[in-house]
């Protein structure tokens, strides 16, 4: 539970503070897939970018503590597929989404073993399902080192004496649990499994002939009993405490509880109060250069080739339109404006980011590579392609460059997304410049590019999923919205603000970057008016804000 991880990613839990085990490319198939091991595994696949992974993290947690002391059967495990370093196995094992949860059963000897359970936001949850899957398995392979899961087989002709049979010899009681077909009885047996050595447990049917000789009545009802005396020693319904108190029963102080998780003590950072240095304030905000190129990286790259399949039909066409918006409208120059620093104010009008023009070859190279396919390419093809035509123009993507304006104040928060996020307004504000004289150009394919990506390739289901349902329920992406060349700006501008409407509040959001209706006053003072957004003047603090970028080697020398 104490292994670090290789890798140069942020972990969504803490090594040793939590019994979650942690896995990585080096030591994920030796793990999961070794022949000796005696248990099986439930592992979660996340990013740690992934708003829902962050959402769904303490669960997770819960989870794990509720099951620790399931080991002897089954073990907790997780690995972060936004980390390069396992962006390998996490392939192999088809992680099309995050999180995704899949259950490899002791005898795994491949990715395709792995069954994927729902990534419930309920640690009871969590655990009914795997105990249900643990009970499928053992239907299948009995093992006898397991928990004995057989319901007891009673009739006229038993003997209190067969009911002992499987239960240990140094063991001088029994407790049988009666259930309707499938309730409680597997999790209490996997509790009770590590006192074995003290008490025996079986499963016995509501049905069976015990239930009318006890004068049982609820369900779900435990007996103990002691070794060669027929009458019960203790008798009542299954609660979360029961297994402490037979165990204390038998041995005081033998029950052990597991221990609380533990809690990590975070640096102190010093927030910038907005409200009291709002000029402090609006210098955290800024378009970056590095931070678009390393998300076009994650985007085009990692999240396109994370599983094995072939691209074709509308995920091909959603590939295709997203590589010739970034081929035709990402920025190569950034322009000065009144509203920069003072070192940006000394330069002139434009300046040619070279990284991005050199990026924008690459997505140039791509929609020609895709133009020569039938509608279908692999996602191998795909990755040796992208990476060779990278290679070409000197690597222009700094995939190990620290976040800019992106960077959260605590690793977790902010990122990828962010950068993501900032690309898409930059396109909107990029194509209109582009095509500011044309008059035929149609406002929505920008948006529907995007749109498209998100739906065939964003790795964040949860995230998917509400993006999907804003563009298409909540705020329709229509003809009715996007009329004129400057409404693709303003509808993103729009669909944003209502995600950060929903996101206010969440345990994702970054202290220092509150979920704003953007921009804000301290960044644009005009931009309201009366308690509403002026959207002439929102437009135009947009075009200048998208439009500033600030290079990616200035970024890294200031």
């Amino acid at each position: 539970m104490t292994y670090v991880p290789q890798g140069n990613n942020p972990l969504l839990y803490q090594p040793g503070a939590e019994p979650i085990m942690h896995l990585d490319q080096a030591t994920f198939t030796d793990t999961i897939f070794d022949p000796t091991k005696h248990n099986s595994f439930i592992v979660e696949f996340y990013a740690d970018w992934c708003g829902h992974c962050r959402a769904f993290a303490p669960y997770y947690r819960e989870f794990a503590s509720l099951v620790s002391t399931w080991g002897e059967v089954t073990r907790v495990g997780a690995i972060n597929c936004a980390d390069a370093f396992n962006a390998q196995v996490c392939r192999d094992n088809g992680v099309a989404y995050f999180p995704m949860i899949k259950y490899f059963p002791r005898h795994s000897s491949g990715y395709n073993d792995g069954i994927i359970l729902e990534a419930a936001h309920s640690g009871t949850n969590l655990r009914d399902q795997l105990a249900n899957k643990i009970l499928n398995e053992y239907s299948r392979m009995p093992y006898p080192d397991w928990p004995n899961f057989h319901y007891l087989d009673v009739n006229r002709q038993t003997k209190f004496e067969d009911l002992w049979k499987t239960v240990a010899n140094n063991a001088n009681y029994l407790v049988i649990i009666f259930e309707h077909f499938d309730g409680a009885g597997t999790e209490f047996m996997l509790n009770l499994f590590p006192y074995r050595a003290l008490v025996g447990g079986r499963r016995a049917l509501s049905s069976t002939p015990l239930v009318q000789m006890l004068q049982i009545t609820t369900f779900p009802y435990v007996a103990m009993f002691k070794r060669g005396d027929q009458q019960a020693v203790f008798m009542g319904p299954y609660m979360t405490t029961t297994i402490q108190e037979i165990v204390n029963r038998i041995q005081p102080g033998q029950f052990s509880t597991p221990a609380p998780l533990q809690t990590t003590t975070r640096r102190k950072i010093d927030l910038v109060d907005c409200e009291k240095e709002p000029e402090r304030c609006a210098g955290l905000y800024f378009t970056s250069e590095t931070d678009m190129l390393k998300a076009m990286h994650s985007a085009l790259h990692d999240e396109v080739i994370r599983t094995n399949d072939r691209i074709d039909g509308q995920n091909f066409t959603n590939l295709y339109n997203f590589v010739s918006l970034l081929a035709e409208h990402f920025p190569s120059l950034t322009f000065a404006n009144s509203g920069t620093k003072r070192r940006l104010a000394r330069q002139s009008t434009s300046m040619v980011l070279k990284k991005s023009e050199r990026a924008k070859m690459v997505f140039a190279h791509m929609k020609q590579f895709l133009d020569q396919k039938s509608g279908m390419v692999t996602a191998s093809e795909w990755k040796n392609q992208f990476e060779s035509i990278e290679r070409v123009y000197g690597h222009p993507f700094p995939v190990n460059a620290t976040w800019q304006h992106c960077a959260g104040s605590f690793p977790e928060y902010r990122g990828y997304t962010c950068g993501l996020w900032s690309t898409f307004h930059t396109l909107t504000v990029h194509t209109y410049m582009d095509t500011i004289k044309n008059r035929k150009i149609n406002p929505l394919k920008p948006l529907k590019a995007i749109q498209g990506w998100v739906n065939s390739f964003f790795g964040c289901q949860h995230c998917k999923q509400h993006f999907m349902h804003m563009t298409t329920v909540l705020f329709p992406m229509s003809e009715r919205r996007v009329r004129h060349s400057h409404d693709m700006i303003m509808y993103l501008w729009r669909a944003h603000n209502i995600v950060n409407n929903r996101l206010h509040g969440d345990t994702t959001e970054d202290p220092q970057f509150t979920k704003y209706q953007f921009p804000p006053l301290f960044l644009c003072p005009t931009c309201h008016s009366g308690g509403h957004f002026s959207r002439r003047q929102v437009r135009n603090f947009l075009l200048r804000y998208y439009a500033n970028i600030r290079p990616h080697h200035w970024s890294h020398s200031l």
